[in-house]
């Protein structure tokens, strides 16, 4: 069996995670820890050094959830993209084709939505694989 985790590095992406993890320790699936990060909005040279900034950080958390993940006995591979998140886990799932999408309910975008994430609303509608939505 194989997992696609959509982590954005936030906390609720972890518990997210963590939960799924947990859900899913019986199994023993290969992980797929996909992480997005978006193209900054604004080229100017300021901008440009918070993104790689920011770009780096996002890299060093995402290969220290992998290793956690790793530790606990799963077999992970950990992608990262750049881009639309939306677009970029479409692109990540038509790739690796998972048996399962798990993503959380809400995660560390700017504008938070009521009731679910705009990517986690968006991948439900557009996946053709199941898709798990924690709820943290």
């Amino acid at each position: 069996m194989k997992i696609m985790f959509c982590h954005d590095t936030s906390e609720v992406a972890q518990k997210a995670l963590d939960q799924a993890l947990e859900y899913f320790s019986c199994q023993k699936p290969e992980v797929i820890l996909v992480t997005v990060i978006e193209d900054p909005l604004d080229a100017s040279l300021v901008n440009e050094e918070i993104y790689d900034r920011l770009t780096k950080e996002i890299r060093e958390k995402q290969h220290k959830i992998a290793e956690e993940i790793s530790s606990k006995g799963f077999e992970v591979d950990a992608l990262i993209a750049t881009g639309d998140p939306r677009s970029m886990i479409m692109e990540a799932v038509e790739k690796t084709s998972p048996d399962v999408v798990v993503i959380g309910k809400r995660g560390s975008g700017s504008v938070k939505e009521i009731v679910l994430g705009s990517v986690s609303a968006y991948v439900i509608r557009h996946l053709s694989v199941p898709v798990m939505v924690m709820p943290v």
